[in-house]
């Protein structure tokens, strides 16, 4: 795989500020801090990866090592959904990292870090000047894509996916369109094109045809074609069973099907990320597993580590853990209202319209449902939240 080809395969995984504590000075030179993460070291490219960071050791500056092993530990961050990996890839982009005119793929880089980092604003900005010098660039409209879908703006979204038709495949640009379009009035035919898609693109590569898969099951989610769904996500999960945003997504749709048991089988034993574990954790709670109270009390550490940090990633999950497995509404709504001001994907407008139904908080379920219908948004799964709240006999 060349390193174009591993940049598209980082931006196709990725579709889906720091504030510092008191810092620990170690009083003995021998002293350990951390050990690197053994995936470093198991991976099939281990070999590879020890040759860059010799070369990189004799020579700092070397962009093509730089580069290489910065696109590994982007991959790796990905895959095991560790941000450590980000910080190393980061680390050795050092020397172009403040450059106002670094390469392009050094533009890319940073805007993926920045993106997982939830730096939009920063992302953005390095996209736009690549795309200042090509505008077909593939990395940077799908990336540019993947932000505006998640920020809401789905009309900008279209637009860059309608860019890559004359630089890539058909297949990944009407792909590419088919979430933002569902997500603005057009989920049927966006529906029924990338079904379309899908069963006659038999060459497409493993991770695109998994997100294809997953936005197909989604889209059907939201129409509320359950058995659909719940087929396409098989589908996905037979590609790729260790994709971590498909495991996080079947198992919210498996949640709110009543099918808790199905969710414990998923996540198993990956419960070394947050997002996993707090998934299980909800399981645990409609099984009444003897397991939740000791998984309550490490997401509670886990959120507690990440508010340290400063780290805005995990907002939208510790509201749905304040919510459903604390209790604490109010607490939830602050965080699910801070998570809408920089994500509005579908997980994020159901905690944020829960936790105000829960909080009694009628200005802001107004305030979404407009959103929404000017959006042109279709979700039965929305519908059922605000019926829920309707036939308890609380207005809203």
């Amino acid at each position: 795989m060349n390193t174009t080809q591993c940049l598209l395969l980082i931006v196709l995984i990725v579709m889906v500020g720091v504030t510092q504590a008191k810092p620990f000075i170690p009083s003995d030179d021998q002293l350990v801090l951390q050990y690197l993460p053994k995936q470093l070291f198991q991976s099939k490219n281990s070999a590879k990866i020890k040759l860059l960071r010799s070369q990189l050791k004799t020579n700092p500056k070397d962009w093509s090592s730089a580069s290489q092993l910065a696109l590994y530990y982007i991959k790796l961050s990905k895959t095991y959904a560790d941000p450590r990996y980000m910080g190393y890839a980061q680390a050795l982009l050092k020397t172009w990292w403040q450059s106002p005119k670094p390469p392009l793929q050094a533009l890319i880089l940073r805007a993926i870090i920045r993106q997982n980092a939830h730096d939009f604003t920063g992302a953005i900005k390095d996209l736009d000047q690549i795309l200042s010098v090509q505008s077909g660039h593939i990395q940077a409209n799908l990336i540019k894509a993947t932000i505006a879908t998640v920020q809401g703006d789905y009309q900008v979204a279209i637009q860059h996916c309608q860019k890559l038709m004359r630089r890539s495949s058909i297949t990944l640009a009407l792909a590419c369109q088919s979430t933002p379009a569902s997500l603005s009035g057009h989920s049927e035919t966006s529906y029924q094109l990338l079904h379309q898609i899908l069963s006659i693109a038999k060459l497409m590569p493993e991770k695109e045809k998994v997100w294809a898969w997953t936005s197909l099951a989604e889209i059907a989610w939201r129409l509320g074609n359950y058995d659909a769904a719940d087929q396409h996500f098989k589908t996905a999960i037979k590609t790729d069973a260790s994709d971590n945003y498909l495991l996080r997504i079947y198992a919210d749709f498996l949640l709110q099907q009543q099918r808790p048991l199905e969710v414990i089988e998923l996540i198993d034993t990956k419960t070394k990320i947050d997002s996993l574990l707090l998934r299980l954790a909800l399981a645990e709670k409609m099984t009444h597993s003897e397991q939740l109270a000791n998984h309550i009390v490490y997401l509670n550490e886990r959120f507690k580590v990440n508010r340290r940090r400063g780290s805005s990633l995990h907002k939208g999950d510790e509201a749905r853990f304040m919510l459903h497995l604390l209790n604490k509404p109010h607490t939830a709504l602050q965080l699910a209202k801070q998570n809408w001001q920089l994500q509005r994907e579908s997980a994020d407008t159901y905690i944020l319209l829960q936790a105000a139904i829960m909080a009694h908080d009628i200005g802001t379920v107004k305030k979404t449902e407009h959103w929404l219908a000017k959006k042109g948004t279709e979700d039965v799964l929305i519908k059922q939240i605000l019926a829920t709240q309707e036939s308890s006999g609380n207005e809203i």
